[in-house]
């Protein structure tokens, strides 16, 4: 009877000092880049890594504060029971809000059970691809050979910052370019503009304008490309025409003038000599 007692007491401090604990085995984000406006699966597989059977646990995301918001499940699951050794995965369905800004957010993942509470964070990488415009805003030229500035817009039209930006203006047979043919802009903030200017000449009729981008988005990830543009220019008779180029109404006074007095000139010259 005495060893009996002695064994349960035993048995007793072993279940007492057997650990319980889950860890969180792995995480899966599924698409592991979104944007804002898309759905989003998060895969959590927790593991008993403890000696004995685990029951009732709570596995909640805290998304207070953050631009998500649950789909086709809750914030906060809970499970019977995890057995010793036992795997178990927990789905979370989540959209992103259309204000999300593309960065990478941190979500604190909260397990509860037995009295403990244990605190992690997963990562959810927002992404949205930039739409950058090039606008033709102003120019000074009107026709063949004339020098003059062209001021150039670039509109942010998408979800993300643009930054590190860099306009070159390449070299084409259709134009000259006098100015430098790079500029650098710091960052155009989403909905805003920046300007830049450039002093060309051009030398053919509507010459079409090669510019190449450079810029990175809100994640330092990297953009290029190339965008053209059609400048309106004219042939002098055209601009004429249009009344873009006004005549010199003095230079068709004199001209006739001068050329009578020459021609008077001439004439009293050749009557002299023949007398």
């Amino acid at each position: 009877m005495k060893k009996l007692f002695t064994m349960i007491i035993f048995l007793l401090l072993l279940a007492e000092f057997a650990s319980a604990d889950i860890g969180v085995k792995e995480v899966i984000i599924n698409p592991n880049e979104i944007s804002p406006g898309e759905k989003i699966r998060v895969s959590i597989t927790l593991e008993n890594i403890g000696d004995k059977d685990i029951k009732y646990i709570s596995v909640k995301l805290d998304l207070a504060n953050l631009p998500f918001a649950p789909v086709e499940s809750a914030t906060e699951q809970l499970l019977d029971e995890i057995e010793e050794n036992e795997i178990r995965q927990v789905n979370f369905y989540l959209i992103v809000l259309p204000e999300a800004e593309p960065k990478i957010y941190k979500i604190p993942l909260e397990l509860d059970y037995n009295n403990t509470n244990k605190d992690t964070l997963i990562s959810i990488t927002v992404k949205s691809e930039p739409e950058l415009d090039l606008i033709l805003e102003n120019s000074e030229i009107v026709k063949i050979n004339d020098n003059g500035i062209i001021i150039l817009k670039l509109v942010n039209l998408g979800l993300t910052e643009i930054k590190s930006l860099r306009i070159t203006l390449l070299p084409n047979l259709d134009y000259e370019i006098l100015s430098t043919s790079t500029i650098y802009l710091n960052k155009i903030d989403i909905e805003d503009f920046e300007t830049a200017e450039f002093t060309i000449i051009p030398k053919v009729k509507n010459p079409k304008l090669i510019f190449n981008l450079n810029y990175k988005d809100s994640n330092n990830e990297e953009y290029a490309e190339n965008k053209e543009l059609i400048l309106n220019v004219y042939t002098l008779e055209e601009a004429k025409k249009l009344g873009l180029v006004k005549d010199n109404i003095l230079l068709k006074i004199f001209i006739p003038i001068i050329t009578l007095i020459i021609i008077y000139f001439i004439y009293k010259r050749f009557r002299k000599r023949k007398t």
